[in-house]
């Protein structure tokens, strides 16, 4: 099996351009509100990802590092969006465990992300990034720089513990 620490070391070191979000940056995202506020009470504004991006005109890279954690029974996800000039994104799964949330026109589908294997998000589909695992879910996403990501949707399917 391939070893991508290499990689995500050039990326956690080399970037550009890095992101952010904590628990309270993304609150709206989550089934449990009430939950959300509890842990922000009792834990703090804790880190759920960040993002460390290249740029190789005309594409660019990012790697995504989703902690582990929940909320209620909800596993850690990202913000999510939607490409508004309709361009495919891959990703590939380096580290850890977790899934694709895909949503269009109603339907949702969820895609186990399998290590070092390309997960295509066609045109159109809104995305997210959930980790189930217990370790830090590292993804090397390649998109087009002119992409225009939009970040106003709502995930219907939800990934939860059992």
């Amino acid at each position: 099996m391939t070893d991508y620490k290499s990689t995500i070391r050039k990326f956690e070191k080399g970037y550009e351009k890095k992101g952010t979000r904590k628990l309270k940056d993304i609150k709206d995202r989550f089934i449990d509100g009430k939950e959300v506020e509890n842990i922000l009470k009792e834990e703090g504004n804790l880190e759920v990802y960040e993002t460390f991006t290249k740029s190789f005109s005309p594409m660019k890279l990012t790697l995504t590092v989703v902690n582990p954690g929940k909320v209620g029974k909800e596993f850690y996800l990202t913000k999510g969006h939607v490409h508004k000039n309709r361009t495919p994104e891959f990703y590939i799964l380096l580290e850890g465990m977790g899934s694709l949330v895909l949503q269009k026109a109603g339907k949702s589908k969820e895609v186990k992300l399998k290590k070092g294997k390309i997960a295509l998000i066609s045109e159109g589909w809104a995305h997210r990034l959930t980790n189930t695992g217990r370790k830090k879910l590292k993804v090397l996403t390649i998109y087009h720089e002119n992409s225009k990501p939009d970040y106003n949707l709502k995930f219907k399917k939800r990934i939860t513990k059992k």
